[in-house]
């Protein structure tokens, strides 16, 4: 085999195996990162009205991710509401955002628990997908900057619906994060 040749063949084998990791980059979403800038949001509001993500800038912005069918979630959806309580009037906003499911099994389950958090419909899980969600429940915390600052892939908390924000480290990072 001439030199010539095998330079060829090298660059070909070379070009495939750039291509093939492109294209798998490409189907595989990246999961915000931590330190890296938030990706987009915008959805529409459960009730009316939409929630954009930019219009937020100045303010800390937890985003929960969550179904009503998904056992953590309701366990922590509590505690959650709790946070947004105690948080009100600061410049902190919550996305409770659910994952495809209609208004009226988001309003029974809200009902249930007793909670009257602001719900973003993903009706089509792309904002979902956005933020390389594959799991619920999953927890981002947006700072005052659009910086993606803590994330959490699966359960805040455990100890199921007793448990309560009296020292969780979620509520400490958000506090840490509105007083910077």
């Amino acid at each position: 085999m001439t030199a010539r040749l095998t330079w060829l063949l090298l660059a070909i084998a070379t070009s495939v195996v750039v291509a093939c990791t492109a294209a798998r980059e490409q189907q595989a979403p990246a999961i915000a990162q931590t330190g890296a800038p938030a990706p987009p949001i915008t959805l529409p509001l459960l009730g009316g009205g939409t929630a954009n993500l930019a219009a937020d800038r100045g303010k800390v912005v937890l985003v929960n991710f969550w179904a009503t069918w998904c056992e953590p979630c309701k366990s922590e959806m509590p505690a959650l509401q709790q946070l947004a309580d105690q948080l009100r009037g600061q410049p902190f906003v919550m996305y409770s955002v659910d994952l495809q499911e209609d208004a009226d099994s988001i309003n029974a389950f809200q009902r249930q628990l007793g909670l009257n958090l602001h719900v973003l419909l993903d009706e089509d899980g792309a904002v979902t997908r956005t933020y390389g969600v594959r799991g619920l429940p999953a927890t981002f915390v947006v700072d005052r900057g659009g910086i993606v600052r803590v994330q959490r892939l699966g359960p805040l908390l455990a100890g199921g619906p007793e448990v309560t924000w009296s020292e969780p480290w979620l509520a400490e990072q958000v506090r840490t994060l509105l007083a910077s």
